[in-house]
Order: structure tokens, then C-alpha cells, then sequence
């Protein structure tokens, strides 16, 4: 005999020795007519009468029916008769008397009782006792799905089988049908023993396993030890989730009837509810949870699939679903691969079957479905990434039992497979593509693909669908090699393998969010966060301690290795390429091949792409594409390497919408050498197909960027005059005309004008968005014209500038003239300046400038011709205006007559006219005779200058007024139509304006679309889901939760500049700009539900909403209570309908305000209209409570220069538009953010629409100005012409007397 063997022996013999003193015998008797009875007998004598026995059976029976009775009738029992005998679980017939020697004490013994009938009961009710312990009623799961349960009871099975030696068979039946689903295992089997009573099958807490789960921690991967039983309560409520009656059939190999349990789902209901309440008042009397049961035979099925004779099966009656049987297979497959298929547990290396699975008699390792076995398929051949994990952790000593250890442990294998692109394709989507065929698809596509899934002692816990681990990715990289990493890290995927140190989720679909273990986990690859702190982890690679940098270098480095020798991107071309070799511009090109393969049409997904294609870049998309979307126009496609070469990228050479032709990529041929001169165009991966950031363009669209593009191109070339000088502090501007000798201007300041640009508003010419911001020289001409004493001479100036900032503002082109030329205007003459720009269409400009003489008056002599020779000297009034420019009120520059002073009419700034200049221009004046004479010839002057001097000045007086009344009508028709054109102009400002607005409003409802586009796409996200339950109407939301939903920060508002809006975004973080707001904290809560140990459930609320997506959430994320957020108290800006906050503008110790200042940044985002009115229930705003809590006061600069000089009145932190941040706590943010979730910008619409009503209310003005002037027109038209009609009588009688005279 053995040391154990002895031990044992001793043991049984001090259990015998203390058993004589109190001695304990339990007893459960079947009775006849379907009851059962519980007896116990405390230090009995060695035997007893039968009949006393009987008696005693009797009497507990009676007591025992009052209590627990059913209420149906049960058949009488023949107690008096004399055919009454006792049998045992071996049919041994017991009569006569009771031999206590045969049982053993403190154990239960099963008795069948018969009387002599031939009916004979198979069900007894209340045979087994299920009354749960308080524990485990108070952490409960709330209700499984249906697969999960299903999964759950197989747990169960596989469990069993496992504990079967060598010999025995391992089989898991499962068969669903219809009306019953059954699970059969050849597991150990169970009886009615203490030991292996079926009872631990149906009550919770009294688990088989939950005691070995310290055996699952260790060992070798996969760790196929399915020590799975943790909770205790998996059998009973899986099986009552599955169907409403349940029958759960059991046999040891030792015993030769097949034990029973029933399980009724109402029964179980009721029962629960009672024993939780009772619990919960601290009362333990009568509390119960019994259910029926049985022995019977085994059945010849049920012994020709178990050889050994063992076996459970469990029957799930009156199923709540019906299961594809296809789908059922490829599910279970996936769940259970290495227990069906394993090629680590074999020594020689060849795949094994640790464990027969059936599903309706197919074996599961015959079939070709499921993910598991699709994914292994299409991952290429290449060594895969496996890492070997360790972790530890001191336990808490205010939670360790006082004989646990000081450190619990947990390991873990993760193996990193690439799938690659082959001909074009990525495999992963053909992976998804082979789902969706089989019937097993998900909503899940190439970008939001699970990267990462978890088994846990060789169990798939199919809801652990996790993104891409932190040193899997490679966001903080830049350049070429980095978009390659960005692009061949999705065609990772990592399989993690866990022992039992790992703790699930409650229904075994996910590990526990919470556990240290599991963060660190998720978290592996970046620094330990606060809660990592006690976990301590040990990484190894091929037996090899890595610290953090190295595993994250040897990752980069098998990425690359796969990438060069299994990715076939470039064998996709659809036309005949043309090959370069050796190109000398790789760099400029991106490639590293020495051989490339020039398409113009490639297929990619399936459709086809071809040069001159015109696409849309996505903001993101890849490098050099980073603030804003690139439109553009496919040019080449570039594949590297020779067909059929692996590792080949492929790349798309595409010219951006703002490069002319000329500017574009050329391939060039020349006796059998071909290069790609890539000159200006942008060489982009071809993956931004694949990412989806790479869209076809419609003629419409394209049509709408070229226009926008047109008016922000260069268009004309435009000279500051002396006022936006003055504003520049420079001296400049050209005179029109000047004596000679004046001195020329210091500067000349030119400036480039888009064509979005109108000349009619003078308010706008030092707008930086009317100045072309360009890199381009100009030049200045300047050509010199005299021709006096006859003589031609020129001179020419030539002089070049290129674009410099003054005063903020970007794009002057500045000319010294009076230090370089400071005797330019000395000679009279015409000097003409013209400028003009290098590589560019913009108009050129010239500008005249004439330099006078001073004046030289002359005077000739008059000749009269009168019908009688002589005529006196009567000079003609030449009349000369000079032009002036009068400014209206709102800013237009009016083309008017020269005057003396400027009243208003209305809103109009109006001329009042002062008399012409009259000049005598001596000409002659013909008379109707056309005979002349000279006036000192004539001999009767004396007489004819009397005749004329009683009407001469009547006369002179008359024309007088003729010439000021037609002058001034002449001025009125001038105004009038310089009115219309003003009203013209106007009209076109309208216009303008108004179709600003609509490509605003165009595209912010674009940028928002591509915003919202880019959220749902971030796959595992509480935002990505909220974003998708939001495109939903209200009223058509049956998700509860979301009634409180008011949307997600980065929706809520827009800004003025996508400057504006990265800097915000970028001070705010990605947690604050996706966080979730709700009206009240009780609508934050509703979307996240517990288990009773604390855990997320995973299976309400937000979380199944995700599901019923395919999606999953998987971390932390913010949400605000509006409600619990202290609001802003104080004023508004009344005049806004924003409501912006009145916030006192900051003051320097100088008591100046800074330089730079912008604005507060809670009153620089715009809210959405149908946000602007929301209010919580206390009557806050979003600005005033949102907005305020997320800004505060924070201030906003033009420059970092700006913002550091306002240091000392800044409090609650600043930004500048250029990129800086300075928080509150006086931490300065340096380096370069790009955040991808960015507030969408909307153009200041509200000024513009304030414009429009300008520009109205000018108009109406200027109309009511046209009215008046052609009122006064039409007045002075009508006394002209009175006037017109006396001078010509006057004239008339005038000729008659001079007709008289002579």
C-alpha cells in the first residue's frame, strides 16, 4: 500500500471513529404515485423493522404533502398492504428489515418505494433541492442571448470530457430540431452521490469545476484546459434562456440507472423572486427552490454513443428560436477550433481532434465554414508575430482571502497573422466577402474589421472584438515609410490566447472591462496608465525579454518583411503598361523599386479607375493631404516591380484642381528611355481607395470646385491707394497728375485680386480674403513719353518685388520709388507703370500718370460774319468740368460732377452743383449771307455797337442761364446714371452674397456628412454608435436611452476658419470632442447598465444597440449632464441671435487691450439653428452651459507672438490661430497637432446675410435718390426748355433789327 493509499485508509477510519458517536443516516424516498421523501435518522441502532421504517415514511409523507403539495391529486398510496419493498439505485429489493451497515452515514441514499400497483412513477416532483446560497442570487445575470446560452451549456459538456482519461471517448452531440434542442456529452456523468449528485448541475453556486480554476493558470498556449466555471449558475439559467422546460438526464459508468432533473422556467421564475426577497429580509425559513426528478433506465441510443457509460444529456423543450443549422455549425466552430481542430497539442506536429463536436451528426471538423477557418485560409504563409505575455499582481489585502496567494497571474500568447493584398485585393475582404456568402456576414467592412479577437482557455469570446492594440499602430509616425505602416498595419490581425488568470464578462462573451488584467492588456504598447501601476508585465518574443521600444521596432520590422514579400498590390493594371527602369526621381515619385509599370487604367474593388478621372482627396487621407480635401485628376497609375513581383505598391499620380496642364506629370519617351517627370503633381497610395478616402467626382461637384477655385484664383492686379496706404503706414500711392517736379511717393503697393473680388466695395480692398495670397514675382514697367520742342524721347525703369506681410496682412508687393528714383516726375510727359505677374493668366495693370507744364494762355481773333459785312465780336462760352468722386454712405465710389459741398439725401451722399467755368473760346460765327468781314474794317461799329447794347447783356444773361440750366440737367442725367449703375452694382453684391451663402451652407453640409462619416467609421466607439442611432428621427427611436441624447460635442457647433476649428478641436482632445451630451445625469446613466459584481452590460442599453449594429464599444468615453453643469450667469450680446456671451474684453496692466485679440472661444462657435433654442430644464442655453464648461473664458489670437505678449491678462488659458496653445495651469502645448475630429466650419454666413440687409437698405436709399433726381430732372427739363424758346425769339428779333440796320 502507497503513503496516499494509507493516508486515505486513516482518514476514512477517523471519519468512522467520529461517525460512532453522531452518526447521521438521509434518506430520499420515491414513492409510487410521483411524490418524493426526505428522511433522516440520527444514531439509529444497527437495524430496524421494516414496518417501522414504513411508519416513519408515512407520517414525513403526510407533513410533507400538506407543505409542498402541488394541488393536484395524487393516487392514494397502499401503505397497509402487504406488497410494499424498497429498491436501490442497483435494483437490490430491500424487506424485512432496515440494515443501516449497508448505507453510509452523513451521505444521501436514493430509495424507490412500491406497493404492489403496477402503476409505476418515472417523474418525482420535488426530488431535488436547487435553493441557490445568498452570493450568488445577488450577482445574478440578467438574460443571456440566445447563441451565448446555447455556448454556455456546451461549456458544460466540454468540461466534462475533458476530465475522460485516454480511453474514453470525448463526444459532444448536439441536435436541434423544432420542438427540442439536446446537448450530449460523454463526460464522467452524474448520479444521485453527494459527490457527483446532479443536483450540482441545476443549482447555481454548486459548480463541479469552480474549484480547478487555479489548475487553468499556466501551462503551455493555447491553454486548452476548459476549466470554465467561475459563476456557478451557466446551466440552469442557459437552459431556462433557451426554451421554458428543460430535462437534464445523467449516468455515472458505475451505476445503472440514468438519473433526472427537471427544470421548469416559471417554477425557477417564482422561486428566485421568493429567495431573492427572503434573502433580502434576512429570513431563511421555508426557503426553497426544488424541482423534480427521476430514475429510469439508459436508453440503447444513449449507450451506443457512450462506450464506457457515462454520459449527460441535456433537453431543451419548446425552443424560444429557431437556429440555421449552417450558421449554428460555422458558430460553434468558430467558438470551439482548437478543442476540433489542433495542431499544438500533437507531437509530431500533424492537426489533431482533441474532441469529437456533432451538429445534427455532422462533424464539425469536416466542415469548411466559419470565420476561424475562412480568416486561416487567406493569412499568407509567413511567420507569424507571436508574443509570450506575463503578468502579476499584488492583491489588495483588503480583498485576498487569508489563504490566497500575495500575487495573482495571468498569461497570455498573442499572434499577429498578416493577410495580404494579392492581385489587387485585400484578403481581408475577401474574407468578409466569404462570410457574407456562407450566411455569417457581419456589417463589419475592411476599415471597421476586428483586428484584434480574444479565446480564453481555447474558448472564443465572440464579443471581445477589440481595435488594433497600441503597438500595432502607428499614428504618431510621418513621411512615406509611416503612410506604408499606416496602410500594411490593417492587414494585421492579432489572435490572443488567455488562461484562467483572466476574468470574463459574466456570460463568458467578453473578458471583464475592469480588471487590471484587461487594461493592461488593451493598453499594451503605450506607457502604464494610473490603474496599470501594481500590474506588472513581462513581454517575450522567441524566448527573448522586449522592452516597450523594441517590441514596437520588431513589430515595424515583420510588418515591413511581410509587406516586400507577400503583398501582390500591383497586379491590377487594365491596359498594356509602359515600363520605366531605374528612375532617377523615386523619391519625388515615392516608390523604391528599381522597375515601375506606368497604367492608365487600374481595377481596384472591383471598379475601375482610369487617367483623367477626376476624384476627391478626403482630408486625412494620406501625406500631403492633411488640412483640407484635394480635388484633383487621375494622371498615371505607378505599380512597382515586374508583374507578378510580391511587395510591388501601387500608387496614383494625380494633378490637384488648382495646377494647370503645363504643370502636370509627362511621361516621356526617347529612343526606348521612358521617365515619369512627376513636376507638380501629387504621387498618393493607392490604398485611399481602399480607406475609402478616395471618391469619384461628379461633373456638378467638380464644376462647383472649379468655380471656387476661379474665385479664389489670381484675377487682376490692383494699386492701394493714399487712404489704404495711410492704413499700412506707408506712403505710396500715384498721383493721376502732377506739375513737373513734384516728388515721387516712397512706395508703390500692389496687390492681387481673386475674382471673387468687386471693385465697387471699397470697405473690402484690405480684406485678406480680396488679397491672393501667391509666390509668385511681379514686375514693374515703367515708360516715359515727351514730345516737346518735337523731339521723342523715352525712358524706361524696370523693377521686380515679391509677396511680404504688413500689418497682419499677407500678399503686398511693395516698390520703393522716391529712394530709387527720386527724380522720376522732373520733365513733363506721360509716364505709364504697368505690372504684371510671372507664370500666371492674371491681367496685367496699367497706370498713366501725366506731368503738366504750367499753363500759357493765348488769344485769337474773332471773325462775325453778318449779312451786312461788318459784325461786331461776340465771344462764344466754352464750358470745361472737372471729375471728382463723392463716396456714399455704405462705401461706393460715385462718379459726379465737381462741386463745392456734399448734403445727404437719405442714406445717399448727394452733390450740390456749384455754376461751370465759363471760358470764351473765339471762333467764328457764321451768318446766313456767308459773307465775312473783318470787325476793324468796319466803318459803322459805333452804330452797330449801339444798335447792340440795349439787348447785349439781355442777351448775354439769357445764355447765361441756358448754359447753367443744360448743365445742370446734363449733371442730373450723369447722376441719374451713375444711380443706376450704383443700383447695378449693388444688385450684383446681392447676388453675390447671396450665392456665398448657398456654397457655405453647401459645404457645411458636406464638411458635416464627411465628419459624421469619419465618426462612424471609428469602429468599437460609443460615438461611432451614437452617431448612427442620431441619422434616426426621435420619434422613430425605441432605444430608450436616447431620449436625453442631444448629440456628440464635435456636432454641435461649427466655426468660422478651419484654422478656428483644428485649434479648438485640438485644444478640446478627441475624449471631449466625441464625449456624449445629455440634458440630465438620469439620461447619462440610462446608457450604461451593470452586472451585480460591477462589470458593463454588455447586453443593454448603448452596448446592445452597438450589437443589433455589429458594432461593439470597447473602452472608456465621456459623457456630460448639462443639467450638472454650473452655467454661465452673467449678460448677453442682445443684438446677436447667438446669444453670445457679454464677456469683458481683457485688459493689459497698460490698460490697453492686446494686439491679437480675436475673441472669447465659447462665443466663437456658432451653434447649430435647431440647437439654438435648446435649453435645459433651469433655462440655460448650450453656450452658456456646454460651451462654457468645455472653454471657459478662454481667449483667442492671431499669432502665438500675440498670445505669449498677453500673458499677464490671460487666466483661463488661450489659442492662436497659428497653432498655439497656453492652458490654464500655464502649461504651454508645443509641437504639431493635426486631430482628425475637427468642428465643421461654416463661413461667417451670419455676417453675410447682416450684408445682404446693407446692401438693402443702400438700395432702397438709392432708389428714393433716383426718384428725387428725375424728379428735379424732368422740373429743370421743362424750365430749359421755356428758357430755350425766349432766347430763340430774342435771337429771332435780333436778326430782323440787324436785317433793318443794313
Amino acid at each position: 500500500m502507497d503513503a496516499a493509499m494509507l493516508q486515505r485508509t486513516k482518514k476514512s477510519q477517523m471519519l468512522e471513529d467520529h461517525g460512532d458517536k453522531d452518526r447521521a443516516y438521509r434518506f430520499k424516498i420515491l414513492l409510487p404515485n410521483g411524490t418524493s421523501v426526505c428522511l433522516t435518522f440520527q444514531n439509529p441502532k444497527p437495524t430496524m423493522p421494516f414496518g417501522d421504517f414504513i411508519q416513519r415514511l408515512e407520517e414525513e409523507y403526510s407533513l410533507t404533502y400538506r407543505r409542498f403539495s402541488s394541488g393536484k391529486r395524487k393516487r392514494d398510496i397502499d401503505w397497509k398492504g402487504g406488497c410494499l419493498f424498497l429498491e436501490d439505485a442497483n435494483d437490490r429489493k430491500i424487506r424485512g428489515e432496515m440494515n443501516f451497515k449497508n448505507f453510509k452515514p452523513h451521505e444521501c441514499h436514493i430509495l424507490k418505494l412500491h406497493d404492489g400497483s403496477h402503476e409505476s412513477a418515472y417523474t418525482f416532483e420535488n426530488m431535488w433541492d436547487l435553493t441557490p446560497v445568498t452570493d450568488i442570487l445577488k450577482e445574478l445575470p440578467e438574460e443571456y442571448t440566445f447563441e451565448t446560452a446555447l455556448a454556455d451549456l456546451i461549456d458544460n459538456s466540454l468540461q466534462a470530457v475533458w476530465a475522460n482519461d485516454r480511453r474514453h471517448k470525448k463526444l459532444i452531440s448536439v441536435d436541434v430540431a423544432d420542438d427540442v434542442i439536446s446537448i450530449f456529452d460523454t463526460g464522467p456523468g452524474m448520479d444521485g452521490s453527494d459527490e457527483h449528485c446532479i443536483v450540482k448541475w441545476g443549482k447555481m453556486g454548486a459548480s463541479l469545476h469552480r474549484s480547478l480554476r487555479e489548475q487553468a493558470i499556466g501551462g503551455r498556449p493555447p491553454y486548452l484546459t476548459p476549466f470554465f466555471g467561475m459563476f456557478g449558475y451557466g446551466g440552469p439559467l442557459a437552459s431556462m434562456q433557451l426554451g421554458r422546460h428543460a430535462l437534464v438526464s445523467s449516468k455515472t459508468k458505475d451505476s445503472r440507472k440514468v438519473y433526472t432533473l427537471h427544470l421548469d422556467r416559471e417554477a425557477l421564475l417564482t422561486g428566485s423572486n421568493s429567495n431573492i426577497q427572503k434573502k433580502r429580509r434576512g429570513s431563511d425559513s421555508d426557503s426553497n427552490w426544488k424541482t423534480d426528478g427521476g430514475m429510469r433506465d439508459p436508453l440503447e441510443d444513449e449507450i451506443s454513443k457512450t462506450p464506457h457509460g457515462s454520459f449527460t444529456k441535456v433537453e431543451i423543450f419548446k425552443p424560444k428560436s429557431k437556429l440555421d443549422i449552417s450558421q449554428l455549425q460555422c458558430k460553434l466552430k468558430d467558438i470551439y477550433f482548437p478543442y476540433i481542430q489542433c495542431d499544438e497539442e500533437s507531437k509530431s506536429g500533424k492537426t489533431i481532434t482533441p474532441v469529437n463536436f456533432e451538429v445534427n451528426g455532422v462533424d464539425l471538423a469536416e466542415i469548411e465554414g466559419g470565420e476561424i477557418a475562412i480568416t486561416n485560409v487567406h493569412s499568407c504563409n509567413g511567420p507569424d508575430f507571436v508574443l509570450q505575455l506575463h503578468f502579476s499582481c499584488k492583491q489588495d489585502s483588503m480583498t485576498k482571502s487569508p489563504d490566497s496567494k500575495a500575487y495573482i497571474q495571468a498569461n497570455a500568447r498573442l499572434k499577429c497573422a498578416y493577410f495580404p493584398m494579392v492581385e489587387g485585393k485585400e484578403n481581408i475582404e475577401k474574407i468578409l466577402e466569404r462570410l457574407e456568402s456562407d450566411g455569417c456576414g457581419t456589417s463589419e467592412n475592411f476599415e471597421t474589421y476586428s483586428r484584434v479577437s480574444i479565446r480564453r482557455l481555447g474558448r472564443l469570446l465572440p464579443d471581445a472584438r477589440w481595435a488594433r492594440l497600441p503597438f500595432m499602430e502607428f499614428k504618431q509616425k510621418k513621411g512615406d515609410k509611416a503612410d506604408l505602416l499606416k496602410i500594411c498595419c490593417l492587414r494585421v490581425k492579432c489572435f490572443i490566447e488567455t488562461d484562467a488568470g483572466f476574468n470574463p464578462t459574466p456570460s463568458k462573451t467578453n473578458l471583464a472591462h475592469h480588471s487590471p488584467f484587461t487594461t493592461s492588456l488593451r493598453n499594451l504598447g503605450n506607457q502604464p496608465l494610473e490603474n496599470e501601476k501594481d500590474v506588472r508585465i513581462k513581454i517575450y518574443r522567441d524566448g527573448n525579454h522586449l522592452t516597450l521600444s523594441q517590441l514596437k521596432k520588431e513589430y515595424e520590422d515583420w510588418i515591413l518583411q511581410m509587406h516586400e514579400r507577400y503583398d501582390d498590390e500591383a497586379h491590377c493594371g487594365e491596359d498594356q503598361p509602359v515600363l520605366v527602369v531605374s528612375p532617377a526621381n523615386k523619391k519625388a515619385l515615392r516608390i523604391s523599386s528599381e522597375v515601375a509599370r506606368v497604367h492608365k487604367s487600374l481595377k481596384r474593388k472591383g471598379v475601375t479607375w482610369k487617367c483623367g478621372q477626376k476624384i476627391k482627396l478626403l482630408r486625412g487621407a494620406c501625406a500631403g493631404v492633411h488640412n483640407n480635401n484635394v480635388y484633383a485628376t487621375i494622371e498615371y497609375f505607378l505599380l512597382e516591380g515586374l508583374e507578378g513581383d510580391p511587395g510591388g505598391g501601387a500608387r496614383i499620380i494625380c494633378r490637384p484642381l488648382s495646377l494647370s496642364v503645363d504643370k502636370g506629370c509627362i511621361l516621356k519617351i526617347n529612343d526606348g528611355d521612358t521617365s515619369l517627370d512627376i513636376r507638380d503633381s501629387l504621387s498618393v497610395p493607392v490604398s485611399v481607395i481602399d480607406s475609402g478616402k478616395c471618391l469619384a467626382v461628379e461633373s456638378n461637384e467638380w464644376d462647383n470646385q472649379l468655380e471656387k477655385q476661379r474665385q479664389k484664383s489670381p484675377s487682376t492686379i490692383d494699386l492701394l491707394d493714399v487712404e489704404e496706404c495711410q492704413e499700412l503706414g506707408v506712403d505710396g500711392a500715384l498721383p493721376v497728375d502732377a506739375p513737373a517736379g513734384k516728388v515721387p511717393p516712397e512706395v508703390i503697393v500692389a496687390v492681387v485680386r481673386p475674382a471673387s473680388y468687386v471693385s465697387s466695395c471699397a470697405s473690402k480692398t484690405l480684406d485678406q480674403k480680396y488679397i491672393a495670397r501667391t509666390n509668385l514675382k511681379m514686375f514693374m514697367e515703367v515708360e516715359f513719353r515727351s514730345d516737346a520742342e518735337g523731339l521723342r524721347n523715352v525712358r524706361d525703369i524696370s523693377a521686380c518685388a515679391v509677396p511680404e506681410p504688413r500689418k497682419g496682412i499677407q500678399g503686398l508687393y511693395i516698390f520703393p520709388l522716391k529712394s530709387k528714383y527720386p527724380a522720376l516726375f522732373q520733365t513733363s510727359g506721360v509716364y505709364t507703370f504697368s505690372f504684371h505677374l510671372t507664370e500666371s493668366n492674371c491681367k496685367h495693370v496699367e497706370k498713366r500718370v501725366l506731368i503738366k507744364q504750367a499753363p500759357i494762355v493765348e488769344y485769337k481773333e474773332i471773325q462775325f460774319t453778318c449779312p451786312n459785312g461788318k459784325a461786331p465780336v461776340i465771344g462764344t462760352p466754352k464750358m470745361e468740368f472737372d471729375e471728382i468722386q463723392v463716396q456714399s454712405s455704405h462705401g461706393k465710389v460715385l462718379p459726379l460732377q465737381d462741386s463745392s459741398s456734399i448734403q445727404q439725401v437719405g442714406n445717399l451722399m448727394v452733390p450740390v452743383m456749384k455754376a461751370p467755368k465759363v471760358e470764351y473760346d473765339e471762333s467764328p460765327i457764321p451768318c446766313p449771307n456767308e459773307k465775312i468781314f473783318l470787325l476793324q474794317d468796319s466803318s459803322s461799329l459805333p452804330q452797330a455797337q449801339n444798335l447792340e447794347a440795349s439787348n447785349v447783356n439781355k442777351e448775354k444773361e439769357l445764355e447765361k442761364d441756358l448754359h447753367q440750366s443744360g448743365m445742370q440737367i446734363g449733371d442730373m442725367e450723369k447722376n441719374l446714371d451713375a444711380l443706376n449703375k450704383e443700383k447695378a452694382v449693388i444688385e450684383q453684391d446681392i447676388y453675390v452674397v447671396q450665392a456665398s451663402v448657398e456654397r457655405c451652407n453647401s459645404d457645411y453640409c458636406s464638411m458635416k456628412a464627411e465628419l459624421k462619416h469619419r465618426i462612424e467609421s471609428m469602429s468599437h466607439t460609443a460615438a461611432s454608435t451614437l452617431c448612427n442611432l442620431l441619422r434616426v428621427p426621435s420619434q422613430e427611436l425605441s432605444n430608450d436611452f436616447m431620449g436625453g441624447v442631444i448629440g456628440l460635442v464635435a456636432l454641435l457647433g461649427s466655426t468660422g476658419s478651419s484654422e478656428l476649428s483644428r485649434i479648438l478641436s485640438e485644444y478640446l482632445g478627441e475624449d471631449q470632442m466625441l464625449a456624449v451630451v445629455c440634458r440630465s445625469f438620469a439620461a447619462a446613466v440610462a446608457l450604461e447598465k451593470y452586472e451585480h459584481n460591477g462589470e458593463v452590460d454588455s447586453r443593454h442599453a448603448l452596448y446592445a444597440a452597438a450589437a443589433k449594429l455589429g458594432r461593439s464599444i470597447n473602452g472608456r468615453f465621456l459623457v456630460i449632464s448639462l443639467e450638472d453643469i454650473q452655467p454661465y450667469t452673467g449678460d448677453f450680446d442682445g443684438g446677436d441671435p447667438q446669444r453670445k456671451l457679454a464677456l469683458p474684453y481683457p485688459i493689459l496692466p497698460s490698460g490697453n487691450t492686446p494686439d491679437g485679440f480675436l475673441g472669447y472661444a465659447v462665443n466663437m462657435v456658432d451653434l447649430d439653428e435647431h440647437h439654438l433654442h435648446m435649453t435645459t430644464a433651469a433655462g440655460h442655453g448650450l453656450r452658456q452651459t456646454l460651451f462654457y464648461f468645455l472653454f471657459g473664458e478662454l481667449h483667442v489670437y492671431k499669432t502665438r507672438q500675440d498670445m505669449l505678449a498677453a500673458r499677464a491678462c490671460i487666466k483661463h488659458g488661450a489659442v492662436s490661430l497659428d497653432g498655439g496653445i497656453l492652458r490654464q495651469t500655464g502649461a504651454v502645448s508645443l509641437g504639431y497637432g493635426n486631430p482628425e475630429i475637427c468642428f465643421p466650419v461654416l463661413r461667417s454666413v451670419a455676417v453675410m446675410k447682416k450684408k445682404i440687409e446693407i446692401y438693402k437698405e443702400t438700395m432702397s436709399a438709392v432708389i428714393a435718390a433716383i426718384e428725387e433726381f428725375t424728379k428735379d430732372h424732368q422740373k429743370a427739363l421743362k424750365k430749359f426748355r421755356k428758357k430755350n424758346k425766349k432766347w430763340h425769339e430774342l435771337a429771332t428779333v435780333k436778326e430782323r433789327r440787324l436785317i433793318k440796320t443794313t
